[in-house]
């Protein structure tokens, strides 16, 4: 019986798509969805100038489409699988194959980036636990994403100095200059770029364990937890936040600050939020990108820091130690029954260690969310993205930049890359 049995048996109507064996050394797997995607060579010959790592690497292209798309993206898909195929015959290496998954007739209630990429998923698990490789790693890219030459063989540097290792987000830096895009997209995604990392470091300026980026292309799961976690949503869009936010708290989750993916700065509206949304907004809008104040997150450290104190303590001593928090961070909790999911977290358990990672199962990243998002609304209007990271590096005792997005962003990139 191989790892993932169990897992596969409940995913109702999975068969292999590919029937060449997996090499007995296959070891990543990297999942690229492709929809409506002209210069997928570009992300194909990225990954073919990779240094060879010692395991053997798949890439599965998962070219998808509604079954109800209309001729344009069915006619750019199928050049898309003719171009692949020849680049494919003219690209042979047993360690690095690639293999085109042909999934164009997909329901459209469910058809989007959560399905294409769990359809690439399953199958890297697949292929997998034909081999009983539950250490099998499986990387996750999009079809308009290049990477550094070291990127496969950094992974798996990581993977084997921690085999305990569960899963990874990868360093990236979106492109901030040329001439493939109009200057008004390098500078919305400077913006953009500049407003996840903002965030990141604002969380773990709060004490938040689980503050990691969670974007589409630049993360990987070993194929065991995968399997365990339940794999990958459906999800039209920011299937990848849902999907990392099961993984992440379940520890030995780590930055891979390396390597380097670097994901497109363009405008789409292929999903409903992300980067390429984010980009067509700024840009439709013409001002400056906001984000949350830094008010809401200073709430929070506030709070966090005094999570030990509410261990073991009854309901009435929980209720005098909250009332000393911001209106903003009472309210919130007293409409999340905070009081009732303290008592029922110090029922069950037996030292503050355990009641600290049990409260951050409850406040977790979604919890987070949902707070800033209610701060922003009733107390905290949001600001714009220079102003909040220049004042975040004040309270972290940076030193002091313009607030031009690009130096900003380059301060931030630095404090991720090599402070973190």
């Amino acid at each position: 019986m191989s790892f993932a049995d169990h897992y596969l048996s409940r995913q109702k109507g999975i068969t292999p798509q590919i029937v060449t064996p997996p090499s007995e050394k296959l070891a990543f797997s990297v999942v690229i969805p492709v929809y409506c995607e002209p210069d997928l060579l570009n992300t194909l010959n990225s990954l073919w100038n990779c240094y060879r790592p010692e395991g053997h690497t798949e890439v599965l292209i998962v070219i998808n489409a509604p079954g109800n798309a209309g001729e344009q993206i069915k006619g750019i898909n199928n050049r898309t699988i003719e171009e692949t195929q020849d680049w494919i015959r003219t690209h042979d290496d047993p360690v690095l194959r690639f293999f085109i998954l042909n999934c164009q007739d997909l329901p459209a209630k469910d058809a989007g980036a959560g399905l294409a990429r769990k359809i690439g998923m399953d199958e890297a698990v697949l292929r997998f636990n034909e081999i009983d490789n539950p250490d099998g790693f499986i990387l996750s890219m999009d079809a308009d994403s290049l990477c550094d030459r070291n990127y496969l063989v950094e992974v798996e540097k990581a993977v084997m100095a921690d085999r305990n290792i569960r899963g990874m987000d990868i360093y990236f830096e979106h492109p901030l200059q040329g001439t493939e895009y109009p200057e008004q997209v390098y500078k919305s995604i400077a913006e953009y770029e500049l407003h996840l990392r903002y965030v990141n470091q604002f969380m773990r300026f709060t004490g938040f364990p689980y503050a990691h980026h969670t974007v589409g292309s630049c993360f990987g799961v070993r194929a065991e937890t995968y399997a365990a976690q339940g794999g990958m949503n459906r999800r039209k869009g920011g299937e990848d936040f849902y999907f990392l936010h099961k993984i992440i708290p379940l520890g030995r989750f780590v930055d891979l600050n390396t390597t380097r993916i670097v994901p497109s700065p363009r405008e789409s509206y292929r999903v409903p939020f992300g980067t390429g949304p984010a980009i067509s907004k700024r840009i439709s809008e013409g001002s400056e990108m906001l984000t949350y104040a830094t008010e809401a997150f200073t709430d929070l450290r506030q709070f966090f820091s005094a999570i030990t104190e509410l261990y073991k303590k009854d309901s009435s001593s929980v209720h005098r130690k909250l009332g000393k928090f911001s209106p903003a961070m009472n309210e919130f909790l007293d409409q999340n029954n905070v009081l009732q999911a303290i008592d029922e977290i110090n029922s069950n358990t037996g030292s503050a260690e355990t009641f600290v990672n049990r409260f951050f199962r409850w406040f977790d990243a979604f919890m987070m969310v949902k707070f800033l998002n209610f701060t922003s609304r009733q107390y905290y209007p949001k600001v714009k993205v220079t102003e909040g990271a220049a004042e975040l590096l004040r309270l972290l005792n940076m030193p002091a930049v313009s607030k031009e997005p690009r130096e900003l962003l380059g301060v931030y990139r630095r404090l991720e890359r090599y402070r973190h």
